[in-house]
């Protein structure tokens, strides 16, 4: 990737936005996916876990606090209308190491024009994946082709206040579950990733939570474990300090990065709870952390 002039940088309420050039617009996904698209470098939405961090490393914003900035990848759309007749086809998930529906959307449009670019392809299927409700001012292209969408909704907490702080940019949860009914009752599917699960923090409402997404029409839920990945901790916990001056972060500390059993415990809680409410719905327990962890022992000498 290239950057522009500064010229070409804009500051935002919340966030400085530049422009990229890219080389590629359909990564290969290491993921369930065969696919990613990004078309954004950074979040504003400043998640204060978001493990995408590290791409702060290969994007030249190394001092750049992380939340602070995004990137648009301004040629992407040029890009991906080259690639897609090339591919013989797949899963794309939108996005990986970004929200599509980040603040600058509304200015650049990437996602929309990249939705509409893969709905003139059939070969492939498309999931998207937010903590937004922009994601309805494309319900026009992503109805006509919904037999090959989905679109999940990341949701950390039911807890307000946990959620004002822990994803300060990011639609409140209330949102998210009102755009997720909507969609689902356009035929859409959609579902709810709980992720990732925090002590305490995913607990809080977290039955009174579900029920309003089950109500909202969706039928898959999925959660993932808290990834220590990086440099989170420290934002992670300062969060957590803000929350609940009160708690006890020794403890916290632990079980995030050894809360096995625990994280075995909160789940086994919230499938039983979700296929309870709905016994027609379905779980799924993420597997990318396990992924993760096998690929780490096989790499160990």
């Amino acid at each position: 990737m290239t950057t522009l002039a500064p010229s070409e940088v804009e500051q935002s309420a919340s966030g400085r936005i530049g422009e990229k050039h890219c080389k590629t617009a359909l990564t290969d996904s290491a993921m369930r996916y065969d696919y990613a698209l990004n078309p954004y470098v950074g979040c504003l939405h400043g998640c204060v876990y978001g493990y995408c961090s590290f791409m702060r490393r290969f994007s030249g914003h190394m001092k750049d606090p992380w939340g602070s900035f995004v990137d648009a990848k301004v040629n992407l759309i040029e890009v991906l209308a080259k690639e897609l007749p090339r591919k013989s086809g797949g899963s794309v998930w939108v996005s990986s190491v970004c929200d599509p529906y980040q603040q600058p959307e509304s200015k650049y449009k990437l996602t929309r024009q990249a939705l509409k670019l893969l709905s003139q392809y059939p070969k492939f299927t498309i999931s998207i994946l937010t903590k937004s409700a922009m994601v309805l001012r494309d319900l026009d292209v992503i109805e006509p082709i919904r037999e090959r969408v989905e679109v999940g909704f990341t949701i950390t907490t039911f807890d307000v206040k946990a959620q004002r702080i822990f994803e300060p940019g990011a639609s409140p949860v209330e949102v998210r579950v009102g755009a997720a009914k909507r969609l689902s009752a356009a035929g859409i599917r959609t579902w709810v990733f709980i992720a990732p699960m925090l002590p305490q923090v995913t607990e809080s409402r977290l039955e009174s939570g579900l029920r309003q997404v089950e109500q909202a029409g969706v039928r898959h839920l999925a959660t993932d474990r808290f990834n220590p990945r990086g440099s989170v901790i420290t934002p992670t916990l300062a969060a957590y300090r803000k929350w609940n001056p009160n708690c006890d972060l020794k403890e916290i500390h632990q079980l995030l990065w050894h809360g096995d059993k625990y994280y075995e415990k909160l789940g086994k809680r919230i499938s039983e709870t979700w296929l309870t409410m709905n016994p027609d719905a379905t779980y799924e327990k993420d597997p990318d952390y396990e992924t993760l962890q096998s690929s780490r022992k096989r790499s160990k000498p």
